[in-house]
């Protein structure tokens, strides 16, 4: 790209980078730079639709958009250019095959020819008059039986090279299939990698972001009548709640299966120790179904990890995360979102049910014990968890922003309890 373009792109971006809320800083000008020089759709239609629904772009959206259609290559987009060439070469592959069995059929025609200028049975009275009776006419302006049967055989012998070749493009096409196979699979494993806590095996953060933001999206289409809601159509087992989140849902799913590679974990043995008591505030009066976000920490991590090390702390995450994955209801999210942080995103769930499974699983995380290796005596994990149901018209920002007030309420009232956000 020239200077004389760059400049010309840098002076369309800054008057949209100064009408938003995010500050003016290197993502956002690389946001806006590829948004004015419209090389990448997929931002711009992104940007195009937060605009329409938010009026500006805050500093979340500006990251989230950078990180999902700059930072690196969508791994979707990846998928589909394999399984396009996938697609390509299978084609490729079938008309070989259908040229090869063609060649097997002309051969075989032909060698029936040859047979029978060989005979002298010539077709079409080739060397003979219609009644079969040699006719010197023909026999003298065309070629004789055998010089003729001579060049049918050369044809024969250049349909077999044919054949061969063909049979080499069939062999060289599978062996493309397989490589191109080799690499899906491997797209597949990066995708997975990059949306995967290597620790845990649960969702990463950028995975989560995806998912709350597939379900936000596919839950105001909804109310807008646009979509179904995911209980009508699937009982709600699914990881987002319409159809147009269900790219990033695959994603999510991949994320969210166990995986062989992962470091064995260790799950917290359970105790007759009762947890302590958690603070029961007001449920909603609204008894709607929506989206839930539950947001938690686990309490004194960081003198877990001084007291023990880090290797007991990531033994200590481990099974934190094992005993959650176990309890979570089938299409929800559950990721680790930072050192200690776990979130869950439950996109179909009741005020009641909401709050029953919050509990539920700081219960169960503070009813177990976790044994260090060569140790008698076991360490007690709490949990305090946030709650907040998803308000319509709120953005994904301020969503997040009040499950994690929520959180902060817990710890101020003395940690290990869930608080219900305003």
């Amino acid at each position: 790209m020239s200077i004389e373009r760059s400049t010309e792109l840098l002076r369309q971006a800054l008057p949209w980078m100064s009408r938003q809320q995010a500050a003016l800083h290197p993502i956002s000008y690389a946001v806006w730079f590829d948004y004015v020089a419209r090389t990448n759709p997929p931002l711009r239609a992104a940007v195009d639709e937060h605009l329409a629904r938010e009026g500006s772009l805050d500093e979340f959206a500006t990251h989230a958009l950078f990180a999902r259609h700059i930072a690196d290559v969508d791994p979707e987009s990846a998928q589909r250019v394999v399984d396009g060439m996938q697609r390509v070469l299978g084609g490729i592959g079938e008309a070989a095959g259908v040229a090869g069995a063609q060649a097997v059929r002309y051969g075989a025609s032909l060698a029936q020819l040859a047979g029978a200028l060989e005979r002298g049975d010539t077709a079409r009275g080739i060397g003979r008059d219609p009644r079969g009776t040699p006719d010197p006419a023909v026999a003298h302006n065309g070629p004789a039986p055998r010089q003729l049967a001579d060049v049918v055989a050369e044809v024969i012998a250049d349909t077999g090279t044919m054949r061969s070749q063909i049979g080499g493009l069939q062999q060289r096409l599978a062996d493309s299939r397989r490589e191109i196979e080799r690499l899906r699979n491997e797209v597949r494993r990066a995708r997975d990698d990059a949306l995967r806590d290597s620790l845990t095996g649960l969702a990463n953060r950028r995975a989560f972001d995806q998912a709350l933001a597939a379900c936000i999206v596919a839950r105001t289409a909804y109310l807008d009548g646009v979509a179904p809601p995911s209980g009508a159509r699937q009982g709600g087992a699914v990881a987002t709640p319409a159809a147009s989140a269900r790219a990033a849902g695959a994603a999510i799913d991949a994320a969210m299966a166990p995986s062989a590679s992962r470091p064995p974990t260790h799950r917290p043995t359970a105790s007759a120790a009762a947890p302590t008591t958690a603070s029961e505030p007001a449920a909603p009066q609204s008894a709607a179904r929506g989206p839930w976000l539950l947001v938690s920490d686990i309490d004194h991590f960081q003198r877990i990890n001084d007291a023990h090390g880090h290797a007991f702390g990531d033994q200590v995450l481990q099974a934190v995360a094992d005993a959650l994955r176990h309890q979570v209801p089938t299409g929800s999210t559950l990721a680790r979102t930072d050192g200690e942080a776990f979130s869950l995103l439950v996109p179909d769930l009741d005020a009641d049910a909401a709050r029953a499974l919050a509990e539920r699983l700081h219960r169960h995380i503070g009813s177990a014990r976790i044994r260090r290796p060569g140790q008698g005596d076991a360490e007690r994990v709490t949990l305090s968890v946030g709650l907040a149901p998803f308000r319509v018209g709120e953005t994904q920002r301020a969503f997040v922003d009040r499950a994690e007030a929520a959180l902060k309420r817990a710890k101020a009232e003395g940690r290990d309890r869930v608080v219900l956000g305003d």
